[in-house]
């Protein structure tokens, strides 16, 4: 019997019954010739019933033969027309292939089946009709090592089901080892990631026409919670997903693709490597690379051939010929067939018209749904259970020398597992399979899990971008222990232009109260992004009696790094009496290619022994590995900006679990900020833009931009704080405001989008005093630091009990009290300042702002003598004279009289009447400071009792003329 080439007829042989005497055959380089000769088969199969099959890539391997079952919609014993459910039980715990008419049924809830495999259900979509064709073939699986073949045999067929290790750190103290890939366990959550060009990222299609659609698509109906990640960018080549070393690009090349620990690869570059010539030699040359670094990680990688391109020339088509061939040669049974079904025959490399997406380049949803059938035929022999294992036998070393057994795995499904990690050291892993006969397979290639090597951290001017969050009260609703308005919202901007986002819990009255949360968090910079917090569980537990739940208001009056003092002031504590296992705190909105760098700041000042330690940790992690930091600080302690808890380098993911508790002896932990740096692109969202400004004018306008493809039908505008109410007259996009004061602004534009959502953009407008062009310094007094206002230097403490001497960086001049001896400041019931005694208009409107009329410093009882001049401005030039402007404000609750009294450089008294003064100022002109470049100021009690026995100062404006 002579056969043709490519063409085996070897069932013909297997079944003759006549023997005939043995004789030599002819081999021929792609085909055997039998002359006059009888074939015989022998190996450890000869007892399993099964059959030979041709993988269509001219290569055939042995299956085994579970059941068979077919059957004609309609006749006896078969499902009627119009019914959807076939139940079997004999099919139970098979992998179950359904042919409807001849053609294979996807796991598809439009046009497909679903198949329950604990029970042999199979459901049909659309409902069967009358003389439907059906045939259900259920194999028994596929055996880790063929035809009596050792599991790291050379044989092509039983190449897919070799033992393959590889290895990943989890970057949480884990690491995931895996050693086989074809397993029924992947139907439970695999995860797939694609890399490539314009195919795979959809040019010019729409949901669910897009490759990545499909893939999606059928992963949800043919698994239980698949991830598939889409890594594909337009335009590029094999070059493009290499390593970043070899000319890759971050967050869409392999190194990336393997960084989120993938079951599965699927490359799809069909057509870019000519236009940008690279020869068919170099491309090859790339996707073996990439092939290589994902099989050392245990992962098979899946390789579409290049597909037509009807726009290239003569010389591209027939590189596209030849990488097609190229692949499919070197991954006979991992390539992905995107060529042969869309190509004109009667061309070289062009698009058939019936598949061609309009540009000659690419294909439309009909010639992408053959590159899928192609993809998903290949998954098919993958999702099988292995049959013949016993357990697997995990083996360890740290030299790859010496080897220990690591752990046994006796079920034989488990082929992939998350193991901890007790050391940042190399180790080298390999495993081996015992099989069911008691023989062992040989052991799989060596996975290496690299040492850990910790680079420097990113300083935060490293980050792309940043997120700082502050947690505490906003000095409205949320009230302290007293039942009092509480806590001190960070500016927004602040001093250094960095944008915060004030998280006040539920908001309200409520506080930190279980599901508090925050969306929509902003950077640094103002820029919107999609992460969330939210914490889960209540912190505060059974402590307190304020109705604002776990706020704490005892944080520091100073600022740290580049922490404003109003992000520690306020925070929110956890107290241990509910929940000993603490909260969690949830960050959503992450995107997996970026890299997170999270710190959790936290402070109380305390000065009672017991500790109030924060402990946290990952949600994957174990308490035994959590991280502790000391959140009480004594009161004369300066704030420490690195005590604090860190989780470094946080990528793959699309959130994160932080779990936080009270540790130690401690019954209270303390949370005032997180801060959030990310390394990796801002992905972009649709969005106002609104600029701030500043400006020393009444009126001026603000207009609304929209971004990032935002359609806005209308808006609305409106102020949400400042020191007075301005009016504001909109016209859609631009809104033009009047009555501004000297103080800082908050307006919102709401645009409400084409499609009915709404985008918000809040700017901040500083209004400055107008100080005609003079170097001017404008001084307000206070007990603790205030608000600050635009062109105003707060100096604050009590006179009546320190030295204080505090420089403005604007001038460069200094306000010093001289020192803090009685023989200079008299306190009054031991206070010598205060933040709220001043009299204000509740509008602005007065002579100076209403926070400049709030605080006070003064002195009691103490008169003027000559050389006491007990505040001086220093730094100035005694070349130039000055004009100096005093205010003093004094609220109603006073008994009058009550006035400020001053001299400057110990010159005659002056009076101002400071009892619910809010237009008077005091002004002397041509002032020189002496030779030391001081003037001198005197705040003593009025020489007439008659005026009482104090004397205020709530601000002080020094110009230079």
């Amino acid at each position: 019997m002579c056969m043709c080439k490519k063409f085996l007829f070897i069932p013909l042989l297997l079944f003759c019954a006549i023997t005939m005497a043995q004789s030599s055959f002819k081999v021929d380089a792609d085909s055997v010739k039998f002359l006059n000769a009888e074939l015989v088969l022998r190996n450890k199969t000869k007892d399993i019933a099964g059959y030979l099959y041709n993988t269509g890539d001219g290569k055939t391997v042995f299956k085994k033969i579970g059941k068979g079952i077919q059957f004609r919609v309609g006749a006896a014993d078969a499902p009627a027309a119009g019914d959807t459910v076939y139940l079997n039980a004999g099919l139970a715990n098979y992998y179950v292939k359904v042919l409807r008419n001849g053609l294979l049924q996807y796991r598809d809830t439009t046009q497909g089946v679903k198949v329950d495999d604990n029970t042999g259900r199979i459901v049909f979509y659309p409902a069967l009709q009358n003389n439907d064709q059906i045939y259900i073939e259920a194999l028994s699986g596929m055996d880790l090592s063929l035809n009596g073949a050792s599991a790291s045999s050379s044989l092509p067929a039983s190449a897919v089901f070799r033992l393959n290790s590889g290895v990943v750190d989890n970057g949480n103290k884990t690491f995931t080892l895996r050693w086989v890939t074809n397993a029924k366990t992947l139907y439970i959550s695999p995860k797939v990631v694609g890399i490539g060009s314009s195919t795979l990222a959809g040019y010019n299609l729409t949901a669910p026409d897009r490759l990545g659609d499909k893939i999606s698509a059928w992963l949800a109906n043919n698994t239980y919670g698949a991830v598939w990640t889409n890594l594909a960018v337009a335009g590029y080549s094999t070059t493009d997903v290499l390593p970043v070393q070899n000319g890759g690009v971050l967050g869409h090349n392999i190194e990336t693709a393997l960084s989120l620990n993938p079951d599965f690869i699927f490359v799809s570059l069909p057509t870019n490597d000519p236009a940008v010539n690279i020869s068919v030699n170099q491309s090859i040359i790339n996707l073996k690379k990439v092939d290589s670094l994902a099989l050392t990680k245990g992962v098979p990688v899946f390789f579409e051939t290049t597909q037509p391109r009807t726009s290239f020339n003569a010389t591209q088509q027939g590189m596209l010929k030849d990488l097609a061939d190229s692949i499919r040669r070197i991954w006979p049974t991992r390539y992905v067939e995107g060529f042969k079904d869309v190509a004109d025959p009667a061309t070289t490399a062009a698009i058939l018209p019936q598949y061609n997406n309009g540009d000659g380049v690419h294909l439309n949803s009909a010639g992408n749904q053959f590159i899928a059938n192609s993809l998903f035929d290949r998954w098919l022999n993958y999702f099988q259970a292995i049959r013949n294992v016993k357990r697997y036998i995990l083996d360890s070393s740290v030299n790859n020398i010496s080897w220990s057994q690591f752990v046994v795995e006796t079920e034989p499904n488990i082929v992939k597992n998350v193991y901890p990690r007790f050391n940042q050291g190399k180790q080298y892993f390999r495993v081996k399979a015992e099989l069911k006969d008691g023989t062992y397979s040989d052991y799989s290639n060596i996975a290496i899990l690299d040492e850990i090597i910790n680079p420097t951290l990113p300083g935060v001017n490293d980050y792309t971008y940043r997120l700082l969050v502050d947690l505490g009260g906003d000095g409205v609703n949320t009230l302290n222990g007293s039942n009092a308005p509480d806590g001190k919202p960070t500016p927004s901007p602040d001093a250094a232009g960095k944008y915060w986002n004030n998280w006040y819990g539920i908001g309200g009255v409520t506080g930190f109260a279980d599901k508090s949360a925050i969306s929509q968090i902003k950077t640094t910079t103002n820029e919107a992004t999609n992460m969330s917090l939210q914490i889960i569980g209540l912190p505060q537990g059974t402590f307190g009696t304020s109705d604002t739940k776990s706020i704490n208001y005892s944080g520091f009056t100073v600022a740290s790094g580049d922490y404003p003092y109003q992000a520690l002031y306020d925070n929110m504590f956890i107290h241990s009496s509910v929940n000993p296992d603490g909260i969690t705190m949830r960050i959503k909105g992450l995107t997996k290619t970026n890299t997170y760098y999270i710190k959790l700041w936290g402070a109380r000042l305390d000065d009672a022994a017991t500790p109030r330690t924060l402990q946290a940790k990952l949600s994957t992690e174990t308490w035994t590995t959590a991280q502790s930091v000391e959140t009480k600080y004594a009161t004369t302690d300066a704030p420490d900006y690195n005590r604090a808890v860190t989780f470094n380098y946080v990528t793959g993911l699309d959130s994160v679990d932080i779990n936080l508790r009270v540790g130690g002896t401690s019954t209270f932990a303390h949370v005032s900020l997180v801060d959030i740096g990310v390394v990796g692109a801002l992905p972009l969202l649709p969005q106002l833009k609104l600029r701030d400004t500043t400006t020393t004018l009444s009126t001026m306008q603000l207009t609304a931009n929209p971004v990032n493809g935002a359609s806005i039908a209308s808006y609305q505008w409106t102020q949400l704080s400042g020191p007075n109410t301005a009016t504001i007259s909109a016209s859609n996009g631009t809104a033009s405001i009047s009555g501004l004061t000297n103080g800082t602004f908050v307006f919102r534009a709401a645009g409400t989008g084409t499609d009915g959502k709404v985008l918000n953009a809040d700017a901040t407008v500083k209004v400055y005093p107008d100080n005609g062009g003079k170097k001017t310094l404008r001084v307000h007094f206070s007990k603790t630091i205030v608000t600050g206002i635009p062109g105003w230097f707060n100096v604050y403490g009590s006179p009546g009990g320190a030295h204080i001497a505090m420089t403005d960086t604007i001038t460069n001049w200094t306000v010093d009290n001289v020192s803090g001896d009685a023989t200079y400041w008299s306190p009054y019931a031991g206070n010598s300042s205060s933040n709220t005694d001043g009299s204000t208009t509740g509008n602005n409107s007065g002579i100076v702002p209403d926070i400049v009329l709030q605080g006070i410093w003064y002195n009691y009882s103490l008169k003027y003598a000559v050389n006491m001049d007990n505040l001086l401005v220093k730094g100035l030039n005694p070349a130039k004279t000055y004009t100096i402007k005093l205010y003093a404000s004094r609220n109603n609750t006073a008994t009058a009289p009550r006035y400020g009294c001053w001299r400057v450089n110990g010159g005659s008294e002056l009076l101002q009447n400071a009892l619910s003064n809010t237009t008077l100022e005091t002004v002397v002109t041509s002032v020189t400071p002496d030779a030391s470049g001081n003037i001198k100021l005197s705040v003593h009690a009025p020489t007439s009792t008659s005026n009482g026995s104090f004397s205020y100062i709530n601000a002080l404006v020094v110009q230079e003329n």
